[in-house]
């Protein structure tokens, strides 16, 4: 099982129909569509235009979604405190694309700061690092380091059983 087939797995049963989540990083539209199928509403980031046109074309069929060209870091200006159930964030740069365009550990910490401000009680965040690519492990220690400080709940994580290989992580806010 794949790292995006986990996550979608585990986060399934925890999204109800009434809900608004949140991509947070729109890529292919794997997750926005995942998410367009249970949510109410969804709002899908990301920084590519080429991302936002990728998403798009695969989520054409749902009304539901609400595309955003902007960076994950200025959710606080789309949601309000306690509005999202959910958060999903599969960080790095768009598969088969430019990869200087990407995540970055200073800004994914402070999109990952935000999101859990605003994530309604018994909500979740779930959040995929890849240690393969340039960055990957800034942003995972940058995350961690907050989490800890922070001492917020970790519910769950997955990783595939390969070096460099993707991690997801669960964050849970009581």
């Amino acid at each position: 099982m794949n790292n995006n087939t986990f996550v979608h797995k585990y986060l399934k049963p925890l999204i109800k129909k009434e809900d608004t989540v949140v991509d947070m990083t729109a890529g292919n539209g794997n997750d926005s569509l995942f998410l367009a199928r249970l949510a109410k509403r969804v709002l899908a980031f990301d920084i590519s235009e080429e991302a936002i046109r990728r998403s798009k074309e695969k989520t054409k069929d749902f009304s539901n979604i609400e595309f955003h060209l902007d960076s994950h870091a200025n959710i606080d200006k789309y949601l309000k405190e306690n509005e999202a159930s959910l958060f999903i964030f599969n960080l790095g740069y768009l598969p088969n694309s430019e990869e200087t365009i990407t995540t970055r550990a200073e800004e994914t910490l402070l999109a990952f700061q935000k999101a859990y401000g605003l994530l309604r009680e018994k909500g979740y965040i779930a959040i995929t690092f890849y240690f393969g690519q340039e960055g990957g492990y800034d942003e995972y220690y940058k995350v961690m380091d907050y989490i800890k400080e922070k001492r917020l709940p970790i519910m769950e994580t997955y990783r595939q059983d390969k070096r460099n290989s993707p991690l997801a992580l669960f964050v849970y806010k009581p």
